[in-house]
């Protein structure tokens, strides 16, 4: 027993033997030799060197047990969990439960993180993380420990595993029960906590988080992304852009090394250009996002990163075929990237081609179920391609104009509408009911329109063809027809036709008489600020009367910040009847301009919901053969809530004080709709 104190006594100081080191010198003839030369080492300073001293001495003596235990400790104090783990499998027996949970965590540890490495294929990517903790699992199993009582050391790296398999939910929700026993997370685990956080759309937890870790460690370039991201959830857009061009001055675009001949680029100066240019997309900037990312792209063409960024700019400015081009680029670059394939997608629902987003979304959902944009990918899909629901009811009232308002004294409509799920990547059935009601002094008419037709999309094309019947007897069953051809991102053309039109006067249908129509319009989409439209009409009614119209209009943004938009808007409108006594108001000739001003505001968000108000202003200066001009104003205010992808309720009230005839009158509307599906 007295020789095997001192051997048990060093067992103890591995550490310390460990951290003072040793110089190579003669292996001992004897134990106590060994030992001694060992103990020398505890005021050196090399560990490897005191491992090899071990090493020496088991060769004098290869069947000791103490030097096995010894060795095995200082394995696992330099780092080399792996050979200690299967040394200590060899011989179980020579340690205590301490030093097994020791191990076994240490291993654990490690495959923690060889599971973070770039897998062979998508496929494989995430064995070693799943292998891993279900060896977790299996050691809590195997003595009966409860979650909440296993070592510390292993709750912790099941946060690292728990992101790396998208297991978010479940992440948030064991870093909540550490934090309620207490257990403050140590630096190497905050960012993968954050990041789950942030998937979890729960940014004001990530926020001191991700604070934390970039202040433990300021080279963590992904933490402080994120940061700004949470910094942009929780709307404090101007905080994320302030936060970003901090860091951006504080990082040169080249570092050198020590007796470096050339710098070498500096990545951490990337991460904040490219995230800064996307904040400022997301906070409604995209023309200085768009300028940046294309100088960088100019500099960078081969980084599929700046091409995926570029490719979003310019979907969301409104241009699919240049933001598919991007991320077909991108995805060349890098085939398993899903940030590109994601993109791709989106354009080609937006250029009608479900038929190429199907494999996309399919390959992505299964090999990605848990990542969240693949997840927001899905929801966007499922509302794509799935039932629509849209209803509305407006109610208005006219006064002052001595009863001969073609809007009718009060005058209501009531539709509702369903078009089916995408049939052959192309089409939908869509029914419809419409009620509309209208007083004119002594006369009523609310017929009843239902309807039934198809609708098509399809690439470059698009088209509707429509029955509708009115339960009032007047006029035929109306049909309307029409097609559509989008040129390019920017210019869409469009012609329509219809028989017993629904949206012809309803002044001249309390008379008996209907209309035909035929239409032609064209729409310029220079991009989300600026909109220019331009169309014609004609209305042939069953008296022989043909009434021809033109209108133009334009919507320009005058104002774009994170979470308000002013547009200025103008119209120009002119008009001609061919007959003029007919019992319905159809001046000979008239014609209005109008400008305005539309103020959108958002009030609040919170990731795919969102509360808005909209406020139109507007002047137009209206002129009537016969009766001259008079100056026109209306005003429009409405709430928007989005309470889910592409659902959307919608109210508000309008006044205006239009004039007809020479005769101006007030007219006052309410409105309320639903929209369900995309």
């Amino acid at each position: 027993m007295s020789v095997h104190r001192p051997l048990a006594r060093c067992v103890g100081l591995a550490c310390l033997v460990l951290a003072t080191g040793a110089h190579a010198a003669p292996a001992p003839s004897n134990r106590a030799g060994q030992m001694a030369e060992i103990s020398r080492h505890r005021d050196q300073a090399q560990w490897l060197d005191a491992l090899a001293a071990i090493e020496r001495a088991q060769q004098s003596s290869p069947g000791d047990d103490l030097l096995y235990k010894l060795q095995v400790l200082t394995l696992g104090d330099i780092g080399n969990a792996s050979r200690a783990w299967q040394l200590y499998q060899a011989r179980p027996e020579l340690f205590d439960a301490a030093q097994k949970e020791r191990f076994e965590a240490d291993y654990l540890a490690r495959l923690v993180g060889w599971s973070m490495a770039y897998g062979e294929s998508e496929d494989t990517r995430l064995e070693e993380a799943e292998d891993t903790l279900a060896l977790m699992e299996k050691y809590l199993q195997r003595d009966g420990t409860p979650l909440a009582q296993a070592p510390r050391r292993i709750r912790l790296d099941r946060l690292i595993l728990l992101n790396r398999l998208s297991r978010h939910a479940q992440l948030r929700g064991e870093y909540l029960a550490l934090r309620a026993d207490g257990v403050e997370l140590p630096d190497y685990v905050l960012p993968a906590v954050g990041d789950s956080l942030m998937a979890t759309q729960h940014p004001d937890e990530a926020i001191p988080v991700l604070s934390q870790a970039v202040k433990n460690d300021p080279s963590r370039f992904q933490a402080r992304s994120e940061l700004a991201y949470a910094y942009l959830e929780t709307e404090q857009a101007g905080t994320a852009i302030d936060y970003l061009v901090s860091w951006q001055k504080d990082e040169p675009i080249w570092r050198w090394g020590p007796n470096a001949r050339a710098p070498y680029a500096n990545w951490a100066r990337y991460e904040a250009d490219l995230n800064l240019a996307m904040i400022r997309a997301y906070s409604n900037d995209l023309p200085s996002a768009q300028g940046e990312l294309e100088q960088m792209v100019a500099t960078g063409p081969g980084n599929g990163g700046l091409q995926t960024a570029l490719g979003g700019v310019y979907q969301m400015r409104g241009w699919p075929r240049r933001a598919l081009e991007r991320h077909q680029m991108a995805y060349t670059l890098d085939p398993r990237d899903v940030s590109p394939r994601i993109g791709m997608f989106e354009s080609h629902i937006a250029l009608q081609r479900d038929d190429l987003a199907r494999p996309i979304h399919d390959d992505l959902l299964a090999r990605y179920p848990n990542q969240p944009s693949v997840q927001r990918m899905d929801r966007a899909w499922r509302a794509h391609r799935g039932w629509q629901l849209d209803a509305n009811a407006e109610v208005g009232r006219s006064s002052g104009g001595g009863g001969a308002s073609p809007l009718g004294n009060d005058d209501g409509s009531y539709r509702v509408s369903a078009s089916s799920p995408i049939l052959a990547d192309r089409w939908r059935v869509l029914a419809f009911a419409d009620r509309r009601s209208v007083d004119f002094q002594n006369q009523r008419i609310n017929p009843w329109w239902f309807g039934a037709g198809v609708n098509y999309r399809f690439d470059q094309l698009d088209g509707e063809l429509v029955a509708l019947h009115p339960n009032d007897d007047v006029g035929d069953t109306g049909l309307r027809a029409g097609l559509g051809w989008q040129f390019n991102d920017q210019w869409h053309l469009g012609a329509s036709a219809a028989r017993n039109d629904a949206d012809a006067s309803m002044q001249a249908r309390v008379s008996g008489i209907t209309a035909d129509s035929v239409a032609l319009a064209s729409t310029y989409t220079r991009n989300e600020r600026t909109q220019w439209r331009i169309g014609a009409s004609q209305y042939r009614y069953d008296d022989g009367n043909h009434r021809d119209t033109i209108s133009t209009s334009v919507e320009q943004r005058l104002l774009s910040r994170p979470t308000l938009q002013v547009d200025g808007l103008g119209s120009l409108y002119a008009s001609r009847g061919s007959r003029d006594e007919v019992p319905y108001f159809n001046p000979s000739r008239d014609r209005s301009v109008e400008i305005g001003l539309r103020i959108d505001q958002q009030l609040w968000r919170h990731y795919e919901k969102h509360f808005r108000h909209r406020l139109t202003v507007s002047v137009g200066d209206y002129w009537q053969e016969s009766f001259g001009s008079a100056l026109v104003p209306s005003v429009e205010y409405r709430h928007e809530w989005q309470i889910g992808a592409g659902r959307i309720f919608e109210y508000g009230v309008r006044w205006s004080r239009p004039v007809y005839d020479g005769q101006r009158e007030r007219h006052v509307g309410l409105e309320a709709g639903l929209r369900w599906g995309e």
